[in-house]
């Protein structure tokens, strides 16, 4: 086992946990390190998200299912309005799953240290493994739910685009691979 990844990827959760504490302005799911997306990003701020994909304007979704696209008022009937509303949560379940995630982190950053002083000192490195191991595992489980949190983007974001032909420019931000990728990342490490 690789004791400076998992302490290492463990210290990225924590200051993953401090970045956008008392901002109301942040990125999801953006492209750099983490989860990747081809073709685009959400950022959310103000009460709204925003989808952005190469070669079409910013969509704009707001938490009670209003759509804009290059700033203009989409018309959408009620079920439309639903999956807009799915849309919006399922994007800020990301952030908060995120948030939950890098809070396992750090706190379990804090326990395998203690661990390793614990397990030094009373002449018992062999139980350090053991224990980082345990406890990494539950900083994966935690992170699993960011991609279940994507894959189910994708179905309303899938949902949108064949009911919404205004939506379908961005029917491709969230693909199987992306969340092929997250979990194969996410087990990985």
């Amino acid at each position: 086992m690789n004791y400076a990844n998992v302490l290492g990827t463990l210290a990225l959760c924590s200051l993953l946990t401090a970045c956008g504490h008392g901002s109301s302005d942040y990125s999801i799911v953006n492209i750099g390190p983490g989860i990747h997306l081809s073709h685009g990003g959400i950022h959310a701020g103000d009460g709204q998200i925003r989808v952005y994909v190469s070669n079409a304007p910013d969509a704009v979704i707001s938490a009670n299912g209003d759509l804009q696209i290059n700033q203009q008022a989409v018309a959408v009937d009620p079920a439309v309005r639903e999956l807009l509303k799915t849309y919006y949560q399922n994007a800020m379940m990301v952030r908060t799953d995120g948030i939950a995630t890098g809070k396992a982190g750090a706190a379990i950053g804090e326990q395998v240290a203690k661990s390793v002083t614990q397990a030094l000192s009373s002449g018992h490195p062999e139980q350090i493994g053991q224990d980082v191991e345990a406890k990494a595992q539950l900083v994966k489980q935690s992170a699993l739910k960011i991609c279940q949190d994507l894959g189910a983007i994708q179905t309303a974001q899938d949902q949108l685009a064949a009911k919404l032909p205004a939506f379908q420019p961005y029917s491709h931000l969230v693909t199987n691979h992306d969340i092929s990728d997250c979990k194969d990342d996410t087990v990985a490490n």
